[in-house]
């Protein structure tokens, strides 16, 4: 799946209640982390992606 031009992958984990995610940030970056539901883990998603991306474009505009 895709967010805003970035890769990332939801699955479920092996315990219930577990989903685990990663996102690929950069070609040589990823983060990865873990929620409790898939929408929580897509949310992780979210927010980790827009923060980058924040960051970018501030650091451009300076």
């Amino acid at each position: 799946m895709q967010y805003r031009g970035k890769h990332y992958i939801v699955v479920q984990g092996i315990e219930p209640d577990s989903w685990k995610w990663t996102v690929d940030l950069d070609e040589q970056t990823s983060k990865s982390g873990e929620a409790k539901t898939r929408g929580l883990a897509v949310s992780a998603v979210v927010l980790l992606v827009d923060r980058l991306l924040t960051r970018k474009s501030r650091s451009s505009a300076a």
